[in-house]
């Protein structure tokens, strides 16, 4: 959009009259909104928007417009699209002259004077920084804004000075080298203390311009190095003699703050770490950069000097450790065990150990460090050994010169004592507790939906895996503690300004005061950057005592019927435990499932199109979902007379009806007798009628054939084989990884469940606690192949429930209520299966293995909290599990207790998408809030018919093909051409691999073969995707090495239908001695009934004039002979639509 304005600038400017704009308002958009990514050091686009002449200059070069790539943005800012209302402000300005002004620019991101500065919030006074005097005499600690002075000398080390004067946290500290003056950097000041008197020597202060975040003395006594910048913008190093009103030397140093600052043993290099993720070093007396360290993704933390001077260790917020040799700025060591970041670092005497501290707590010791002799990098771990966990994070630590003693200042405002063994003592203080206080915002409450509705959390900003500029949270806030921490504890709290919420970093970036490439997430002004800085103001609480828990959300409407462009905002309220409710609509997400029919923008308004259909909004707040029904119906719905005279065969008739009317469609006439034979033969058991059976069911005038037919199909030993494919795509694990035997018993027991037609809730029994031997017991062969508990709850969630349980695994479920609790409490039910054997995958997975329920308490730990998590279905409470009792038989009962919804409503869903196909809820698998049952009145019906009549899958599918819905033409009429999912007509549907082939034998009379099957077998007997059939693979047969057990591809594609033109083999059956061309070409019948047969055996049906008139061509075409014409014409029937769909 700018660059469609760069013009007008150019041109307008030149002779616009002065008029009265927004000239700050519009410097403020181009800003917050542009300059992110539109500056002179990204220069995205070619473009830099920082200055009127930059903007201009693109003009002069000619590339005025760009085009836009496959993968680049569709709009600008990229985040989010600017309102009517923005675009009308700059397209003001623009007209006016395009006016810059540079004040106004400049307002943006203006620093805080430190005299402005609030005093910190009550309870907040952590300690951030720690100094030990080079005697080790003293041990200065800042605590909140305060300076604690320690003698450390005596026993209990007691308090000698309470040192006041700052009003932020205390960011840094360091001693003179003889211990006569003590520095403590804060906001924008530095105060000098002598220890004789303890009372203040000098100030430093102008031209700092934000947090002085290190510190340290040259060995003159009297020379300061210390580092500040503006939070977020650049790190920079002064040279300061005390004494002097400046500053004798300043270096801009890093592209973001300085975080860790260290001075060498022999004061001769200053390291940095900056937020820029560099370390870098310099020569003290003259601060010239002597080496810049590139090699960590995170800020860098930490920094030590070993004994010599000539390695650097540098800890990370990536979590790594490193030991870099400074001459060749090569890696000599990677260290540490990367769990959390690395936050303080300490060398032994002799350098030859590391002592470390993490964000979480802990302290390791590592000893044993090799280094590579400089020819060639090779990684060392040295040999790593956890000391203690601390009670908090630990911001900063020192240790005395003989090494024996480590002092740790902790977020909780503690200072710890660590002795040789990692005896941890805490120090008493006599210094007064703050005032308490009782916060009335919490940042799981309030705090966090700010940021979700933001936008911070999503994969594309911070809650990638490497986070964004420093800034890592989890994605969808699936580990809330982790992010709390990121956002209040990290690089020393550098992300909050308790003393000045209004300019936290934090605030800064989501206003773009200081440059933010995901751009403004909300208004200076706004209700929620008032919220979130009075959250710092109150101390950053993480939750409230007794705060209730969220239950649930509400939407309103639940469902409503718009008229064609009409425009309703939503309400959602949240739901708590104690009964309170909160209003959530702004901080709620939303999305349309079908925007072509209805529209919603982030406030919540819905917008339904000029398009007749229905569609979903799904509203999702912390975790919870709820849906709102759209429906758009015809303008002209048609009267309830219309639908009174439909046929009804059964209950479905009039549930779909009843959907129908609602939304405006009329069903499609019923279908042709050839259509229903054909259907409900290649639906029911795979199998094409023969042309017996085709003629005798069109010349008969029964009117209850329908039904005998249906029931005769249940009865055909196919069924069972054609059901039993469909199952065993899902359930049939990989022969290379499992074992072949294993598979083939497993196929065979399949097979005979169908045969017996087990009731449903049997089979699914029997599956799920099976137990023995994978070469004796078919079952089995699924805990060879799903062996972990959490491929196993995956497996049974989506086969038999109906749920993507694994969107859980590694955090909350995007579009739905499961979180990874719920992931892996479903996980716990299948913790207690034992196992003796080999193992899996070529060549072991030959030989057998036993499988059996071990008596025992089933638990898992949780990966995030660690917390032994108790199985618990989902959507339910936990079920008491006795130990001698088998989790996976208590999971079955539950699953097939008539009350629970999901097992009966997910095995009725798959047989109805077979059948009518689609799902009522669809993907059939993917049962959720937010991708509702078109039709939940029918699902209900169907499901509960089926519980009442045992579980019996041939009731179910007798139940849906005597229904006159299933009966309807696919041919649409004038109300349903753009129905897809209230069956108001039968949707075509391609052919399955095995079912195709078995067509196509049928209809040529020539018999496939398959290697260790018998001759006369059908390709729905084949149970194992090794063996070999080109043509089924190009028709979409699963693998069966994928994980992931999902539905076939119904979709057609061009090598289908490629294949079928050129087929090799198909050719061969076509010209087969012994196949029905052949046959046919060898007897006296005529053309015309050569041609009926044909259609017969590919179509149920004969075909009418026109069919026969250009058939029958054939065999008087030029060169043609019988046997070609007859050919030919099958060729043709074979490679048609109609044959390869069923309709």
């Amino acid at each position: 959009m700018i660059r469609r304005l760069l013009p007008l600038i150019f041109v307008t400017s030149l002779a616009a009259e002065e008029k009265r704009v927004p000239t700050a308002q519009a410097m403020g958009l181009l800003k917050t909104q542009c300059m992110g990514c539109h500056n002179a050091e990204k220069k995205k686009g070619d473009l830099s928007l920082e200055t009127r002449e930059s903007a201009l200059e693109v003009i002069k070069s000619g590339k005025i417009i760009s085009s836009l790539t496959a993968t680049g943005d569709e709009h600008m800012p990229p985040k989010k699209q600017l309102p009517e209302k923005q675009i009308n402000l700059l397209k003001s300005w623009v007209q006016a002259g395009a006016a810059w002004d540079v004040a106004a620019l400049k307002k943006f991101g203006e620093l805080t004077p430190a005299d402005k500065l609030a005093a910190l919030p009550p309870g907040h006074a952590p300690a951030t920084a720690l100094a030990l005097s080079a005697d080790g005499k003293w041990l200065a600690a800042g605590i909140g804004n305060r300076v604690v002075v320690r003698d450390a000398k005596t026993k209990d080390l007691p308090v000698i000075a309470t040192l006041e004067g700052h009003k932020d946290v205390i960011q840094s500290l360091a001693w003179n080298s003889d211990g006569t003056r003590l520095a403590a950097g804060g906001y924008r000041s530095v105060l000098v203390w002598n220890s004789a008197d303890w009372k203040i020597a000098n100030t430093l202060a102008a031209p700092l311009e934000g947090r002085v975040t290190g510190l340290t003395f040259l060995a003159d006594k009297a020379t300061l190095i210390l580092a500040d910048g503006p939070t977020g913008v650049k790190g920079v190093l002064h040279r300061w003699k005390l004494g002097e009103p400046k500053p004798a030397q300043t270096v801009e140093a890093h592209a973001d703050n300085v975080l860790s600052l260290t001075l060498s043993k022999d004061g001769k290099q200053i390291a940095t770490g900056g937020a820029d993720n560099l370390a870098k070093v310099w020569d003290a007396a003259t601060l010239k950069e002597i080496a810049k360290i590139e090699g960590h993704v995170g800020h860098i933390t930490a920094l030590a000097f070993n004994h010599d001077g000539k390695w650097l260790a540098t800890g990370s917020a990536d979590k790594e450790l490193k030991v870099w040799d400074i001459a060749t700025k090569e890696m000599l060591m990677l260290l540490g065990d990367k769990s959390a970041p690395v936050n303080a670092l300490m060398w032994s005497g002799d350098s030859s150990a590391l002592t470390y501290l993490t964000d979480s707590g802990n302290v390791f010791n590592i000893t044993e460090l090799k280094s590579h002799d400089g020819v060639r990098l090779a990684f060392t771990s040295g040999k790593s050994k956890k000391l203690v966990a601390l009670e908090s994070v630990p911001y900063a630590a020192t240790v005395t010169a003989d090494g024996k003693t480590t002092f740790a200042a902790l977020d909780s405002g503690k200072v710890v004592q660590l002795d040789e063994k990692a005896n941890v003592t805490k120090l008493t203080s006599d210094i007064s507790p703050l005032t308490s206080h009782s916060p009335t915002l919490s940042y799981t409450r309030d705090i966090l939906p700010i940021l979700t509705k933001a936008g911070c959390n999503l994969g594309s900003c911070h809650a990638k895996s490497s986070g964004q500029a420093g800034f890592r949270l989890s994605i969808f806030a699936f580990d809330t503690k982790s992010d709390f921490m990121e956002f209040v504890n990290d690089s020393r709290g550098r992300r909050v300004f308790p003393a000045r919420p209004e300019d936290s970093l934090i605030l800064q970036k989501a206003t773009v005061r200081v440059q933010h490439e995901g751009g403004q997430r909300f208004e200076p002004d706004s209700e929620w950057a008032k919220t979130v800085a009075e959250w710092i103001r109150q101390g950053m609480p993480f939750e409230l005592p007794n705060q209730p828990t969220l239950n649930e959300i509400a939407i309103t409407p639940g469902e409503k019927t718009y008229r064609k462009g009409e425009e309703l905002a939503l309400k959602v309220t949240a739901k708590y435990s104690d009964g309170s409710t909160r209003d959530v609509t702004a901080l709620a997400d939303y999305i349309s499932s079908e925007k072509a029919i209805a529209s919603v923008d982030e406030a919540g308004k819905v917008k339904a199109s000029t398009e007749s259909g229905e569609t979903v909004i799904v509203a999702r707040y912390m975790g919870q979902v709820a849906i709102s029904r759209v429906d758009v119906p015809a303008e002209k719905l048609l009267p309830a007379e219309r639908y009174a005279k439909l046929p009804v065969r059964n209950e479905i008739d009039k549930l779909v009806y009843a959907r129908l009317q609602k939304v405006g469609y009329l069903p499609s006439d019923t279908c042709s007798d050839a259509e229903f034979l054909r259907r409900t033969s290649l639906d029911a058991i795979g199998m094409l009628p023969s042309v017996e059976e085709a003629r005798a069911f069109l010349a008969d005038k029964n009117p209850s054939k329908y039904e005998q037919w249906i029931d005769q199909l249940l009865e055909r030993p196919e069924w069972a084989d054609h059901w039993a494919i469909k199952w065993g795509d899902l359930i049939r694990p990989n022969p290379s990884r499992v074992g072949v035997k294993p598979v083939y018993l497993l196929d065979q027991w399949i097979r005979q469940s169908f045969r017996e037609n087990k009731p449903w809730n049997r089979f699914m029994t029997e599956l799920l606690t099976a137990e023995g031997n994978t070469h004796k017991n078919g079952p089995v062969a699924i805990w060879r192949d799903k062996r972990e508990p959490i491929d196993a709850a995956t497996f049974i969630g989506q086969i038999f429930l109906g749920v993507r349980l694994e969107c859980a695994k590694c955090h909350h479920h995007p579009t739905e209520k499961w979180d990874q609790t719920d992931y892996y409490q479903m996980a716990a039910f299948f913790t207690q299966m034992k196992r003796k054997g080999q193992g899996i995958s070529a060549p072991i997975s030959g030989e057998p293995e036993q499988w059996w329920f071990a008596p025992g308490t089933a638990s898992i730990e949780h990966p995030v909290t660690k917390v032994l998590l108790k199985p618990r279905p989902p959507a339910d409470k936990e079920i008491p599990i006795a130990e001698s009792q088998d989790p996976r038989a208590v999971l079955a009962d539950w699953m097939t207790n008539p009350k629970n919804p999901y097992f009966a409503q997910a095995v009725v869903n798959r047989v109805w998408s077979s059948f009518m196909g689609r799902g009522i809820v669809d993907p059939v698998d993917d049962f959720r809030a937010s991708n509702p049952p078109t039709n939940p009145a029918l699902l209900d019906w169907l499901a509960a018919d089926f519980v009442q009549h045992g579980y019996d899958l041939k009731h179910l599918m007798r139940t849906i093909m005597r229904s006159q819905i299933y009966r309807l033409s696919s041919l649409p009429n004038e109300t349903n051409a753009s129905d897809l999912k209230n069956y108001s007509r039968s949707y075509r549907r391609r052919l399955p691999a095995e079912t195709l082939l078995d067509a196509v034998c049928s209809v040529t009379e020539v018999k496939e073969t398959f290697t260790g099957l018998p001759p006369d077998a059908l390709a729905k007997q084949t149970w194992n995707h090794k063996l070999e059939s080109q043509f089924m693979d190009a028709f979409g047969r699963p693998n069966a090495s994928s994980e992931c057990p999902c539905e076939r591809d119904a979709k057609p594609s061009v090598v289908q239908a490629l294949h079928l033109m050129n087929s090799t083999k198909l050719q061969d059956m076509l010209v087969n001695a012994q196949g029905r061309a052949a046959r046919l070409a060898k007897s006296d019948a005529k053309p015309e009934q050569i041609v009926e047969e044909l259609y017969l055996a590919c179509f149920s049906r004969l075909p009418d004039a026109e069919e026969m008139k250009i058939a029958t061509s054939a065999f008087t075409a030029k060169d043609a002979t019988r046997q070609t014409a007859v050919e030919d014409v099958l060729w043709s029937l074979l490679n048609s639509a109609e044959f390869v769909f069923n309709h």
